[in-house]
C-alpha cells in the first residue's frame, strides 16, 4: 500500500483499505492477529532487495566465496527483519474509548489505550486517523498507554475521523508493517464561537424588576462575606478591618432578566453559518457569567436555564441545526 500512495495510485491505495476494512466488524476493542497485519517492503526494502541480487551476480560472475557469504549473510537480515517488523506489532492490543468534543475550524482528540503483549515491547509505533496529524511512540517500558490522537474539525456536526492507520518501520525500516481499524468514534464539532453584538431584542428590556433575578456582578451591593484566598484587594472591606472585625469581602450582583433569549428570527441578517456563530459566543458568554438564557431556532426551542448541562444542550442544537433532528 505504501509503494502505491508514493507513486500516486490513490485509487489502488483506496481500493486495499477498503478490502482490508470489510473483512472485520466495526470495534472498539482490537488485538492485533496475523490476520489483521499486512507488512510489505518499504522503498529502502525493494533498494535492498536490488543489492542483493547485484552481489548475487558479481558473486556467480567472479566465482567469489566471500562475496557469496557476504550476499547470503544480508540475506538472512532481510528475512530476519520481515519477522521483527511482524512481531513488533503483533499482538499489541488497542481499545478507543471517547472522542473529545470541540469548536469549528479546531482539532477534535480522541482517546486510545495501547496495551503490550504479554513478555513483548513495541517501538516506533504510528498512529494516524485518514487526515491529521501522525503520532509516533514507543511501549516499553510501561505495558500500557493512553494517548490523544487529533483530527481536524472543519465543518460543524458529527465528525466521523475514520479509520485508524497503525504501523510501524521497525527495526530496520526495510519492511513497514500496518492494519487499519474501523472504531467507530464520532466527535461533536460546535460552530466556531465569533464575537458579536447581542441583539436588543433578546435581552427582555423591562423598566421594572420583576421576572428579573440576581447574579453576581458589579452593580448593586448585596453585603459583606467571608474572606477566600485569591480575592482581589480591591473587593476587601478595609474599613471593616481597621475596626477589628476580621476580613470581610463586598458583594455586588447584577439583575438580569430570567428570560432572556438567544432567537434565530431576531438575530442579524446574514448566512446560516454566520448567525449560528454568532448564538454560539452568546452562549458560552452568558454561561461563563451563569446568566439564564434560552435558545429558540427553527424547529427547537430550549427553555431558559443555566450550568453545564444546559450549555451543552444548546451548543448540541446549534452543532446538528440543519443536519439532522435535535
Amino acid at each position: 500500500m505504501f509503494w502505491a500512495e508514493r507513486l500516486g495510485l490513490a485509487a489502488i491505495a483506496r481500493r486495499m483499505r477498503q478490502w482490508s476494512l470489510s473483512r472485520f466488524p466495526r470495534s472498539r476493542s482490537v488485538t492485533l492477529t496475523q490476520n489483521r497485519i499486512y507488512i510489505l517492503p518499504t522503498g529502502s526494502g525493494f533498494g535492498f532487495l536490488v543489492l542483493l541480487l547485484l552481489l548475487l551476480l558479481m558473486a556467480i560472475n567472479y566465482e567469489n566465496n566471500l562475496t557469496y557469504a557476504f550476499t547470503f549473510l544480508l540475506a538472512s537480515l532481510f528475512v530476519i527483519s520481515i519477522l521483527h517488523t511482524y512481531g513488533n506489532l503483533a499482538g499489541l492490543k488497542l481499545n478507543v474509548q471517547s472522542g473529545q468534543n470541540c469548536f469549528k475550524g479546531e482539532y477534535a482528540g480522541f482517546t486510545l489505550q495501547l496495551h503490550a503483549a504479554p513478555g513483548r515491547d513495541h517501538e516506533q509505533l504510528s498512529l494516524k486517523w485518514e487526515t491529521g496529524p501522525e503520532l509516533t511512540l514507543d511501549l516499553t517500558d510501561q505495558r500500557m498507554t493512553q494517548v490523544e490522537l487529533s483530527c481536524p474539525a472543519p465543518a460543524r456536526g458529527w465528525l466521523d475521523p475514520g479509520p485508524l492507520r497503525l504501523q510501524t518501520r521497525f527495526p530496520l525500516g526495510l519492511f513497514r508493517a500496518w492494519t487499519w481499524i474501523d472504531t467507530g468514534l464520532t466527535a461533536l464539532v460546535y460552530p466556531y464561537p465569533q464575537p458579536c453584538r447581542l441583539p436588543g431584542g433578546g435581552a427582555g428590556d423591562s423598566d421594572d424588576r420583576e421576572g428579573l433575578t440576581y447574579i453576581q456582578g458589579t452593580d448593586e451591593y448585596q453585603g459583606l462575606s467571608r474572606y477566600q484566598p485569591g480575592v482581589s484587594p480591591g473587593q476587601i472591606a478595609w474599613k471593616n478591618y481597621a475596626r477589628g472585625q476580621g476580613l470581610y469581602v463586598k458583594d455586588y450582583a447584577s439583575l438580569i432578566s430570567s428570560e432572556l433569549w438567544l432567537d434565530w428570527e431576531n438575530w442579524p441578517g446574514g448566512g446560516v453559518e454566520a448567525r449560528l456563530s454568532g448564538i454560539c459566543y452568546w452562549v458560552l458568554e452568558f454561561s461563563t457569567r451563569q446568566q439564564p438564557f434560552g435558545l429558540r431556532l427553527p424547529g427547537f426551542t430550549l427553555p431558559p436555564g443555566t450550568g453545564e448541562t444546559h450549555k451543552l444542550r444548546a451548543l448540541q442544537a446549534l452543532a446538528l441545526f440543519g443536519k439532522e433532528t435535535v
